[in-house]
């Protein structure tokens, strides 16, 4: 049975949580880390007969952690996950852009760094379109104004969402610079450039703001030599957290559903 710690008990990892506790083959949930642990088992819901544990002690209650935190925080956590040598289940895969040293930290250390999909959809496509070389990528996500709240681009420029009262382009620049401009809202970029092998610079990003939506959007386009992929998904925003799709947390569960499954379909 492999020990099992979930670090951030919100939206997101509330939901694993849940999942966990339910049951998952081969898992054991063993440690939660959160600042707030009466509103972590608010979120949850169930009874939570693990402890809750310092950020800082995480890795040494589990095997595996899986992190949902903001990606400022996920070079701490990588740092002592790795450094013992264990699986770390990142979600926030905009640190890995933000913060290219965690590259060298996972090829230097015996641990694992594991990315699930997250609120996309076709990375059984996009990995296997890597095996032969992808030229570009291009990704356009549309989300409701309230939703890009807070991110760093809209405070830098001033930008009053309040104001859009038709779908509006706010942001067009490259993976990289996504990753820096909306770090809780572009996590998909980060898996499009990890998934696609390519640098940061060639991956393509537009972000608009639509009030008319009611889901999030995340429309890419991927080329290679002998393929062109065109996926389109929309998710329902957490009602947790509006900022994030409902199909985050479902990705991470199904990741670990799949570890132990003695039957898997895809890659």
């Amino acid at each position: 049975m492999t020990k099992i710690a979930v670090a951030g008990a919100g939206a997101v990892g509330a939901a694993v949580c849940r999942a966990l506790i339910q049951g998952i083959d081969g898992f054991e949930l063993s440690a939660i880390s959160d600042l707030n642990p009466d509103k972590a088992r608010s979120l949850i819901g169930l009874s939570v007969d693990v402890p809750f544990v310092a950020i800082g002690e995480i890795a040494n209650h589990a095997d595996w952690v899986v992190e949902a935190l903001p990606a400022a925080a996920v070079p701490a956590l990588a740092e002592q996950v790795l450094g013992q040598g264990k699986t770390l289940v990142m979600i926030s895969s905009a640190a890995l852009l933000l913060y290219p040293e965690l590259i060298k930290k996972i090829q230097s250390t015996k641990g694992r760094v594991l990315v699930p999909s997250g609120a996309l959809i076709g990375m059984d496509g996009l990995n296997a379109l890597a095996e032969h070389g992808v030229d570009s990528v291009e990704l356009t996500t549309t989300k409701h104004p309230r939703s890009l709240q807070g991110a760093p681009h809209i405070i830098k420029n001033a930008i009053d969402l309040n104001s859009i009262t038709s779908p509006t382009v706010i942001f067009s620049g490259n993976a990289l610079e996504a990753a820096a401009a909306f770090p809780a809202n572009v996590n998909v970029a980060a898996t499009l450039t990890v998934a696609s092998r390519l640098s940061p610079e060639r991956v393509q990003v537009r972000v608009c703001a639509d009030p008319s939506m009611t889901s999030n959007r995340h429309e890419v386009v991927a080329k290679g030599a002998y393929s062109t992929l065109r996926f389109s998904v929309e998710n329902m925003p957490d009602p947790a957290n509006p900022k994030s799709s409902a199909l985050t947390a479902s990705s991470i569960i199904a990741m670990l559903r799949r570890h132990y499954s003695p039957f898997v379909i895809g890659t």
